[in-house]
């Protein structure tokens, strides 16, 4: 009984990574690139969903390093995703606070990693009563995501919205 046991607890551990490990590549999109370059236009405001996008683009960076491309990624939050990444949880109500808490960690953990920047924009944090001090430590505030958007994109960066 302790062997099917011990059996089973090592197939549960090994089982992700072998599933990783069998994973399809993407040579083709990358060939020829050593770094990926990706901006995250944030929009969503509801937190079950938003806390689903962050677990896919913590696999979008894992897979970029596990194809051997340099992960840069910016996160620019506006519409509804600003009130979501405000320090207090004070304006949200009861049955969300838990899941954006949720949220707040998984940025946490993002923002550990290298070439993760984020910026918030100051007219979707208006709508919140929301200045810099009010944000999550490491989300920066501008002034029109607007215009990151643009910049970005000249800078060789693939928006890719989260709505």
């Amino acid at each position: 009984m302790h062997r099917l046991l011990a059996s089973f607890l090592l197939g549960a551990l090994l089982l992700p990574g072998l599933a990783l490990a069998d994973k399809p590549g993407d040579q083709r999109a990358i060939a020829g690139m050593d770094t990926g370059r990706i901006l995250w236009d944030i929009t969503i405001g509801e937190p079950d969903r938003l806390i689903a996008r962050l677990s896919v683009i913590r696999e979008t960076y894992d897979d970029m390093q596990r194809q051997g491309l340099e992960p840069e990624m910016v996160f620019a939050f506006r519409g509804g995703a600003a009130g979501l990444i405000a320090r207090s949880t004070d304006h949200l109500d009861i049955e969300d606070v838990s899941t954006v808490r949720h949220i707040h960690e998984r940025l946490e953990g993002l923002l550990e990693l290298d070439g993760i920047h984020m910026e918030a924009c100051s007219i979707a944090t208006r709508r919140f009563d929301l200045e810099q001090d009010d944000l999550l430590p490491g989300i920066h505030l501008v002034g029109n995501t607007f215009l990151s958007i643009m910049g970005y994109e000249n800078q060789g960066y693939a928006t890719i919205r989260i709505d």
